[in-house]
């Protein structure tokens, strides 16, 4: 069967190709995303799957991979739009908020749909109970959850509930804290590694949106963050996650508020993806990540003894491309210019 005859099966009640995994070996690429969700009633009747016990994992694991960026910064417009769809289906997100603390698929649903647009993730933090539930989620789906933790920590009102619901002090700073679990020679799995990065990006967001800076973390919570960036702007994948440049530039531009944390950062060598993504940005890749790339830029140069890191990975041309306006707005160009003045 192909999509088409799959998802028509799916969109009348059957829920065969369903519980077979046949829909979800159907979803690959950015193609076969966009037809999925403009089927009508396929996502109606993938949410009613989920409220059904014995279908319930197999639509979450479908939706979640619908909502899935694997191509990256060139699927970003695509990918917000099949999340919005996904998002605003009647029912859905309460079913899966519903779901949250007992199935991981769940929690990559909404990792997948606050990634890949702001709406969506602003829809789901006005579901009854879902910040609750998501903190229940991190006790047994720590990588996942912590993504939505971050994501949704850009946005100063829920960022405000998640902190008066104790996420800081109770789940992220014990997260951060323990990143060398086993002593300095132990070494972290691709997952423990992606796990720390989520959680120090999102301790550094939640913590700025707040009125705080970041608390001072450790270098190898901090070189986890190098690594995902660098993950990010070569378009590679890590711990089988596709980390967008926006998503872990927001938390560096907060993490290096605070001067201990960004020297480690400079230490732990950020300025050349950083300095690679300047210099290779195009319009494609939207305004956010050149502007949160300046943005980091200037952190960093404020900080006492940047000068020499920031010089050897080739930061000054790539801030000079960006202030004579070679691309971006005017205003990304002048805060720019503000870097190197």
């Amino acid at each position: 069967m192909d999509l088409r005859q799959i998802a028509n099966s799916i969109a009348t009640g059957d829920s065969r190709c369903l519980r077979d995994g046949t829909l979800f070996r159907s979803i690959r690429g950015l193609q076969s995303k966009l037809f999925l969700v403009n089927v009508p009633n396929a996502l109606e009747a993938l949410s009613m799957f989920i409220y059904h016990e014995e279908t319930s994992n197999a639509a979450l694991r479908a939706v979640a991979q619908a909502a899935a960026n694997t191509d990256g910064l060139s699927a970003a417009k695509q990918s917000e739009l099949i999340c919005w769809e996904i998002a605003q289906v009647p029912g859905l997100l309460m079913a899966v908020v519903a779901r949250m603390e007992n199935d991981v698929d769940a929690v990559r649903l909404v990792n997948n749909l606050a990634a890949n647009s702001v709406q969506s993730a602003l829809l789901f933090s006005n579901v009854p109970g879902s910040v609750q539930a998501l903190k229940g989620a991190t006790r047994r789906f720590k990588l996942h959850a912590f993504g939505v933790i971050n994501h949704l920590s850009r946005f100063k009102p829920i960022a405000e509930a998640m902190v008066n619901a104790g996420f800081v002090d109770e789940i992220l700073i014990p997260a951060v804290s323990g990143a060398d679990p086993g002593g300095a020679s132990s070494e972290l799995s691709l997952e423990e590694e992606a796990t720390v990065a989520r959680a120090t990006l999102a301790l550094a967001n939640l913590s700025a949106n707040c009125g705080c800076h970041c608390p001072s973390v450790g270098r190898r919570a901090l070189q986890t963050v190098v690594k995902v960036f660098d993950h990010a702007v070569r378009g590679e994948t890590l711990a089988t996650i596709t980390w967008l440049p926006t998503t872990v530039l927001f938390g560096v531009c907060n993490a290096a508020l605070n001067h201990d944390n960004a020297l480690l950062l400079l230490e732990g060598g950020i300025a050349a993806p950083l300095a690679r993504l300047l210099l290779s940005w195009e319009a494609a890749a939207g305004p956010d990540t050149l502007e949160l790339g300046v943005r980091a830029a200037g952190r960093l140069a404020a900080v006492e003894g940047s000068f020499g890191h920031l010089w050897a990975a080739g930061i000054l041309p790539a801030v000079l491309k960006v202030a004579a306006g070679e691309c971006g707005d005017e205003a990304t160009a002048a805060a720019a210019a503000a870097v190197v003045a």
